[in-house]
């Protein structure tokens, strides 16, 4: 299960680098910058949502445990790419690939892995999360 995991991640990573390719050269000539960065972030969690909807759905008799732990290791595989590619990769400081994770200042992208973080949750099987037994009387 944790391969497939990793094998849907690099699905996404895939998808965001293209989304990211899109932005630059498709959507800032038609939006300018902040508008590409916006637009190119709801792409983001169309994609999301797309790439993550059949394994996650594959996971139905999973607990908390195992949605909390592919959240968590997306989130974090996402982070360590886009920090490590922006700054060794793509040349850009730290202070600028922190400055992405500013909302206050318009920025989108914490929205984006905000979507990472709860695609497993939006996804999950109804009642996988349900509890076992009987209910307590009211």
């Amino acid at each position: 299960m944790w391969m497939r995991a990793l094998g849907v991640w690099g699905l996404l990573a895939l998808a965001m680098v293209a989304n990211g390719v899109a932005r630059l050269y498709l959507l800032v000539p038609l939006l300018g910058e902040r508008g590409a960065e916006w637009a190119s972030a709801a792409i983001a969690v169309a994609l999301i949502l797309l790439i993550t909807r059949p394994f996650v759905r594959s996971l139905a008799p999973a607990g908390d445990g195992t949605f909390r732990g592919v959240a968590a290791l997306w989130v974090g595989m996402t982070v360590a790419f886009e920090l490590g590619f922006g700054h060794w990769v793509a040349g850009a400081s730290w202070a600028e690939l922190l400055a992405n994770y500013d909302l206050r200042a318009g920025r989108p992208w914490p929205l984006v892995l905000a979507m990472v973080a709860a695609a497993p949750f939006v996804w999950r099987p109804r009642g996988a999360l349900a509890p076992r037994g009987p209910l307590p009387a009211p």
